[in-house]
């Protein structure tokens, strides 16, 4: 199985960047120990000790750093395309397949493979294990969170075995190889009370309808409290309300129609013309408190923007976007400038609605939002409303 596979990196294939918070840029996969593997006991407690994290990078991390145990990397780009319920697993990793495959990020048969194998990894720990989360505080890494506790909920407590979860208020994959010890030997109990938080943030995500995932925002606000891990030596999911509403930035805007991560892409393009590896940096990274977006991702939100009815980005000779495929040399598409349009300055202006002139049909979580169907986030509020025509 390939390691890097369809996992996304936070800065453009072949285009050096500056990272942000020491996050962009990922470290080189190592193809043994990121691979799902046999089990590898503790020596000290004789236990099974299984490190999940968020993809190749910070794996790559641990495994330079020497901690007893075995690694699992939980790829998926959950904060793209259709996400349902996953009480089915066989349905679920068909939904997600064919999402991936008609990006062309990754072969189906690959993806299901994958993720079977992965699942599966997760299932045979037993008891007297301990499965040790690292996740990071952004966006793409919080949603996998929610569904590894969700997994665990979804057993009787008696069958579960010992989870906990480093405290990380930072990004791994940069990290020396000296500094994974620490967080490791800092590690906190997942309780019940966490494993429930994390379930039912994850069905809030699945729903058909974003108002639980709302509602979830504000009641893990109020339950949770703390922001950081480092405030609270008691704090195990302090990451997750702040996840859950950046993610609810993500529909539509009430004013102008484009999510956040649209409108910021185009705000950095109203100055003038970039290339898109420095749109990249200025519009996902430097504008975000924990950068999420990969470039696969990025690629695609700008080909959205220009391949629609009114676009909004274009290239500089007039010509539309057009993202890159996998396996496919991207440096020529990072090099190339992009310009805002004027349509696109009148809706960075506010003065018209991008929803309205090129509707919509994109999937958040388990929600499908159409033209004649969708919610948009009414920041000045903090609450969706919908929309029906």
């Amino acid at each position: 199985m390939a390691c890097r596979h369809w996992r996304e990196r936070r800065r453009p294939h072949n285009i050096p960047t500056a990272p942000r918070h020491g996050s962009i840029i990922s470290v080189p996969p190592t193809p043994l120990r990121c691979a799902v593997r046999g089990p590898v006991l503790n020596p000290e407690s004789q236990v099974l000790t299984l490190h999940v994290t968020n993809g190749d990078g910070a794996a790559s991390g641990l495994t330079r750093s020497g901690l007893p145990g075995d690694i699992l990397s939980w790829r998926d780009i959950l904060h793209d395309g259709p996400v349902p319920s996953d009480d089915n697993l066989q349905s679920f990793r068909a939904t997600r397949a064919e999402f991936l495959a008609t990006r062309g990020w990754a072969s189906a048969s690959d993806v299901i493979a994958d993720l079977a194998a992965r699942d599966t990894r997760l299932t045979d720990t037993g008891v007297a294990d301990e499965v040790v989360l690292w996740f990071e505080p952004d966006l793409f890494d919080q949603l996998q969170l929610m569904q590894v506790l969700g997994r665990f909920a979804s057993r009787a407590s008696s069958d579960r075995p010992r989870v906990t979860i480093v405290p990380a208020d930072c990004f791994l994959a940069p990290l020396t190889r000296d500094k994974f010890a620490p967080l490791y030997n800092a590690r906190r109990d997942i309780t019940a009370s966490d494993i429930t938080h994390g379930a039912d943030a994850w069905r809030a995500f699945t729903s058909s309808s974003p108002q639980a995932l709302a509602t979830m925002a504000d009641r893990l606000d109020a339950s949770i409290g703390a922001r950081t891990y480092s405030v609270n030596m008691e704090a195990r999911l302090p990451h997750l309300a702040a996840a859950l509403r950046r993610q609810l930035e993500e529909f539509p805007d009430a004013q102008h129609g484009l999510s956040r991560t649209e409108r910021q892409l185009c705000e950095a393009l109203y100055p003038g013309q970039l290339t898109l590896a420095k749109l990249f940096q200025t519009s996902s990274q430097a504008s975000e408190s924990w950068a999420f977006l990969g470039d696969w991702s990025f690629a695609w939100y700008t080909q959205r923007l220009s391949d629609c009815l009114r676009p909004l980005v274009m290239h500089a000779n007039n010509t539309r976007v057009v993202a890159p495929v996998r396996d496919a040399d991207g440096r020529g598409f990072w090099e190339r400038s992009v310009i805002l349009t004027p349509f696109g300055q009148e809706v960075v202006r506010e003065r018209a609605d991008a929803l309205e002139e090129n509707g919509i049909d994109r999937w958040i979580g388990g929600t499908h939002l159409t033209t004649a169907r969708h919610w948009r986030w009414d920041g000045s509020v903090h609450r969706l409303v919908e929309r029906l025509q």
